[in-house]
């Protein structure tokens, strides 16, 4: 079980909390997950513990955590050197083929792979949605929403299909 944290809290549990409060769009969809306690995410710990019949005094604690859906860790760190199948979803997502994108797309094989190309549309992914331009996917670049002004919420983390076991 998750640490008591509360407003100020700081760390991996305010993380997760802001991981799972996001990933069901109760919390700030498209982060940043920053680790830090602060007070809009007071406001959405309050909100969900009035609806879920929990005192709604903004700390989560045992009660809390066991009403929230199950979480799973952070989406995983890729960055140049990678290997594997999240690096191929990665890739599937940055080419388009997902949901069309607004910025330089991925246009190299679809292999799994993290090579200059994938690192080049990360980057432009990144610069895109004004998050720090390192060519690192960590939660800053998994919550960054591809959709825009339109009525479907897609974060890259949602369309790499690393939501799809939660």
């Amino acid at each position: 079980m998750p640490a008591t944290i509360q407003p100020g809290s700081t760390g991996d549990d305010v993380k997760r909390l802001q991981r799972v409060l996001a990933r069901r769009l109760l919390w700030n969809p498209f982060g940043p997950i920053t680790g830090l306690f602060d007070a809009t995410l007071e406001s959405s710990v309050k909100a969900f513990q009035q609806s879920n019949g929990l005192a709604a005094d903004g700390v989560v604690g045992p009660s809390t955590w066991a009403k929230l859906p199950p979480y799973r860790e952070a989406s995983p760190t890729v960055a140049l050197g990678s290997l594997g199948p999240v690096v191929a979803w990665l890739q599937r997502a940055l080419a388009g083929k997902i949901v069309q994108v607004s910025f330089a797309p991925y246009t190299d094989a679809i292999d799994g792979i993290f090579g200059p190309l994938t690192e080049a549309s990360v980057k432009a992914l990144q610069t895109w949605a004004q998050v720090p331009a390192t060519g690192v996917v960590d939660d800053a670049s998994w919550f960054v929403w591809l959709t825009p002004g339109s009525a479907q919420q897609l974060s890259l983390e949602g369309a790499a299909g690393l939501l799809n076991d939660l």
